[in-house]
């Protein structure tokens, strides 16, 4: 569902294949420098794209990309060219080879090879957008191979400039890449280099300006990173956008937020009047509330259960919303269209509410200083008791308030009558995402065990088990959490996933196993796991880095309560002593404790870990950590046979 969200909300046309080459170019694999082979996938032999602005409200894009294959993963990224087009854009040539490793050509691309489809992700979807998709078939061709794409685009959608990333895969490396911008003499728009890219050299050419940007000889980075910083913050980038421009019968300015904001407003003024019917039922439905937050919750729910969500993307439909007596009649809309009309009731209960333009998706990052169309999502804002409360429209099982990792810990765009603002969205700490855990287990003589889980699941941490409740059958509910369970060996015998009525989503689960070797069996002694259903804690394999780490919020801020209590075997006594550990570090803490009384042996484990990026001098201290956390994990209780 959220790649479906995503896919539907976009707001950004997006091109996978850069562009241009030099004449007589030789794709000879001999040729490439050794460097740039190492460790890598593929080598972007020439990468240049070439964007002709022509006015305030058409351009062309003129792009080739040349890609040494050199196995599969290679293959898998670069093997197929993909071309968006709509009412604003039209494809004007797209071409293709494929060479040998001696660079002798065997292939070019022909009509036959061009598929042709709708840019939707499903059947209820409303869309004048489509692809083009290129590939040279099935037919395994021996690695290491080059394939050669070009296309050409005429654009009369200015809002969106090209964002030059050269270096998006990791994996690749780049012999030559370039962008070029030629524009009228004087025409203004802005640009922006980021991680390295040396500046714009600007020259004169037809009576144009001409503003270069170039990278050579970028190979990839021999030890694989297994804490990447997020890909924005690290790779090469230009990102380039309008000042003044024209799209339909609009004009817009993006030299500023408050401009963009500005924009989306008028562009979406006047269509959020509903029909009178749509107004009683609202005032009825919120008479006898005082709470401004309670009003909030209760139109939410209302809006949730009346609509559905389908993807419209007609024309200037990106980014103009269908109006709200439409979808009161037709009972679905798009993001834009169902936040127009959530906003529109929230209005008629006297709530202050906005739209704010979002970049959603897991780990989705904008660039903040740098005003342009980077957004792909719209959500409501709704001001309530000087609270915030932000509304996820598309979704008709999200609690109100609720972002998780689609939304939250972001920043969005308000989008105010006078000109918005730029807010930070909810953070999920490791406060609020949480996992407390009760386990009981009947240990056997034989070491198995008959175990009962009770888990609650908050936060962040809710999310995936929010999902399979919602969207999977139980035999898809019962695979995944065989998936799940950090066990090598045990059956399922019941489980249950039960949704929290709380404001703040919960999701419990319950678990019936059994489990072999649930205690290890050797001689007369049993060797008891303290924590059984513990999450694990893996140590990368690299211990030394020179680069800052960031560890992702939506992995590694938690907090984890596991209280697990066996009842051990009457023919056994305690041999050991019981251990307890308490750990402090930069990156979180580590508790755990044992007690045993009357054959009940009763584990409890704490464990809090703060995400967040971190300098490279810390990541010594993280590998300790991680050491740490993973003795303690593996203590064992050793039991012997209590002989006469």
């Amino acid at each position: 569902m959220k790649i479906k969200f995503l896919i539907s909300c976009m707001l950004v046309q997006v091109y996978i294949a850069l562009s241009s080459s030099v004449s007589g170019q030789s794709y000879d694999v001999s040729k490439i420098s050794p460097e740039l082979m190492k460790d890598a996938d593929a080598v972007i032999r020439l990468d240049e794209t070439f964007w002709e602005i022509e006015s305030k409200g058409e351009a062309r894009l003129h792009s080739r990309t040349v890609v040494t294959v050199l196995n599969e993963k290679g293959e898998e990224e670069y093997s197929r060219l993909m071309v968006g087009y709509d009412k604003f854009t039209k494809i004007t040539d797209i071409s293709g080879s494929l060479y040998a490793a001696d660079g002798k050509l065997v292939k070019k691309l022909k009509n036959a090879d061009i598929d042709d489809y709708g840019y939707g992700s499903s059947g209820d979807d409303i869309t004048d957008a489509r692809v083009k998709l290129a590939d040279f078939g099935k037919k395994s061709y021996p690695y290491p191979y080059t394939i050669e794409y070009s296309y050409e685009t005429r654009d009369r959608n200015m809002m969106f400039y090209p964002k030059w990333m050269p270096v998006a895969n990791v994996h690749a490396a780049v012999e030559h890449a370039e962008y070029k911008i030629k524009a009228p003499a004087g025409f203004k728009f802005r640009y922006k280099e980021y991680n390295g890219i040396s500046p714009v050299k600007k020259s004169v050419a037809d009576g144009a300006d001409v503003y270069l940007w170039t990278i050579e000889n970028y190979a990839v980075n021999p030890k694989r990173d297994l804490y990447p910083l997020p890909l924005m913050e690290f790779t090469p980038m230009v990102m380039a956008a309008p000042s003044e421009f024209e799209i339909q019968d609009y004009r817009g300015n993006f030299d500023s937020w408050e401009d963009l904001s500005r924009f989306y407003y008028t562009l979406n003024a006047g269509r959020d009047v509903l029909p009178p019917a749509i107004v009683s039922e609202i005032k009825t439905l919120v008479k006898d509330v005082r709470s401004e937050k309670e009003k909030v919750q209760r139109i939410y729910k209302w809006m949730q259960s009346r609509s559905r969500y389908v993807s419209i993307q007609l024309g200037i439909g990106g980014w103009q919303t269908i109006d709200a007596l439409t979808v009161a009649n037709k009972g679905y809309g798009d993001c834009k269209a169902l936040t127009n009309f959530t906003l529109a009731a929230l209005r008629q209960a006297g709530i202050t509410c906005y739209p704010a333009l979002i970049r959603a998706g897991e780990g989705a990052q904008m660039k903040t200083d740098f005003p342009s169309s980077q957004f792909n999502h719209v959500i409501a804002c709704a001001i309530a008791a000087k609270d915030t409360m932000w509304l996820e429209c598309t979704s008709q099982t999200t609690q109100p308030d609720f972002m998780g990792t689609f939304t939250g810990s972001r920043h969005a765009l308000l989008v105010m009558p006078e000109g918005g603002k730029l807010v930070s969205t909810r953070d999920y700490k490791s406060h609020h995402n949480i996992r407390n855990s009760r386990t009981s287990v009947n240990l056997e003589e034989s070491g198995n065990g008959q175990v009962e889980v009770h888990a609650l699941y908050a936060g962040l941490q809710q999310e995936s088990r929010n999902r399979l409740l919602h969207n999977g059958n139980k035999e898809e509910q019962r695979k995944w959490l065989m998936n799940h369970i950090n066990l090598p060996s045990l059956d399922l015998q019941q489980f249950e996933l039960m949704e929290g009525k709380d404001q703040e989503p919960t999701i419990t689960e319950k678990l019936s196993l059994n489990i072999r070797n649930c205690a290890t069996k050797a001689g007369a002694r049993l060797f008891v796991k303290p924590n059984l259903l513990s999450r694990p804690m893996e140590l990368p394999v690299l211990t030394e880095r020179t680069t800052d780490f960031y560890l992702p919020f939506s992995e590694y801020n938690f907090t984890d309560l596991d209280t697990v209590s066996y009842v051990i075997p009457a023919a056994y006594k305690l041999e050991t002593t019981l251990p307890a550990y308490q750990i402090s570090s930069l990156f979180g803490t580590y508790e755990s404790k044992i007690s045993y009384a009357d054959n009940k042996l009763v584990c409890s484990r704490k464990l809090v870990l703060n995400g967040g990026r971190y300098e490279s001098k810390d990541f010594a201290a993280w590998i300790d950590f991680l050491k740490k956390i993973r003795k303690a994990d593996r203590a064992q209780v050793v039991f012997v046979e209590n002989k006469p």
